[in-house]
Parts: C-alpha cells; sequence; structure tokens
C-alpha cells in the first residue's frame, strides 16, 4: 500500500477525447436501447395478428408455385413466434445488457479498465442469446452481420483506448 503526502498525489488520468465521444455515443445507445426493449415488449401483441397475415401470404406463395418464398416467409414466421414466446426473456436480456453497457461506459469515464469489459458483455451478450433463443435465417443472418459489424467497430475503437486506462 503506497502512502502519499498532500503534495505528492498520484497523477490521475484524464479522459482522453476518443473515450468522451465513444461514451457519450454509448450513452445514446443505451437510451434507444432501452426505448427499443419497452416498445418491443409493448408492441409484440401485434406479432400474432403479423403471423397469421405472413401465413396467408406463404400459404398463396406455396399455391402459385414460388415455394422458395413461401420456404423464407415460413422462417420468418417461425422467428417472430419464437420471439413473441420468449419476449419477456430478451426484454430482461435487453435491460440487463443496455444496465452493463451503460455501467461499463461510466467506468471507463473515470478511466478505468474493467467498464471495457464490462461494457464488451453488455454489448454481445443480447446478440449471442438472442440467436441462441431465436436463430436466424437469411434476414436474421443479414441483422446480425450488420449488428456485428458495429459493434466491432466500436469494441476495436474502444480497445484501442484500454491503453489509457488503468
Amino acid at each position: 500500500m503506497e502512502n502519499y503526502t498532500l503534495d505528492q498525489q498520484p497523477e490521475a488520468k484524464t479522459m482522453t477525447g476518443t473515450i468522451r465521444v465513444l461514451t457519450i455515443l454509448t450513452f445514446i445507445g443505451c437510451g434507444l436501447a432501452f426505448v427499443s426493449g419497452i416498445w418491443s415488449l409493448y408492441s409484440s401483441g401485434k406479432s400474432i395478428e403479423q403471423i397469421a397475415i405472413m401465413q396467408e401470404q406463404a400459404d398463396q406463395m406455396s399455391e402459385s408455385g414460388n415455394e422458395v418464398a413461401a420456404g423464407m416467409m415460413m422462417q420468418s414466421i417461425d422467428m417472430i413466434r419464437k420471439q413473441y414466446e420468449n419476449r419477456y426473456l430478451l426484454l430482461i436480456v435487453n435491460l440487463l445488457a443496455t444496465g452493463l453497457c451503460l455501467f461499463g461506459a461510466l467506468e471507463m469515464r473515470k478511466m478505468r479498465k474493467n467498464g471495457f469489459y464490462l461494457w464488451l458483455t453488455g454489448e454481445l451478450l443480447p446478440i449471442f442469446i438472442t440467436v441462441a433463443i431465436i436463430g436466424f435465417n437469411l434476414m436474421g443472418g443479414i441483422v446480425l452481420g450488420a449488428s456485428l459489424l458495429f459493434a466491432s467497430v466500436f469494441i476495436v475503437l474502444y480497445a484501442l483506448q484500454l491503453k489509457h486506462m488503468s
């Protein structure tokens, strides 16, 4: 344990401009994720109506001989059904991950490395849990790819700032 006199305080690390910008963007993302999670739960009742409409469309496609499109539509129906059945679990995961991201960003603003690892967990957790619960098809794969690409950019940008943190 180190002892410091009043005139010998350890040098506090100052927040870099990059961390300031990244954490502000993270705060905005956390707000959007929170609102999105609540809205998703609120609007989940419309999923049943959407499934019925999509089922009719898939039947029409199948009758007209377009089996590929009908198959894709059935996969989408299955994903929507799984999302509806697991809506409360997905909301809890969303809120937990948003909290981890928010707390991690606050810690990184204090120049603490552990904030990065908390944020990273909150960033990747919902992606992998959602895939494990719902699975994915072509459209789900595109959304998953975009999510991973967006997360990867932030992961790299934050990781480059780890050298400034303690």
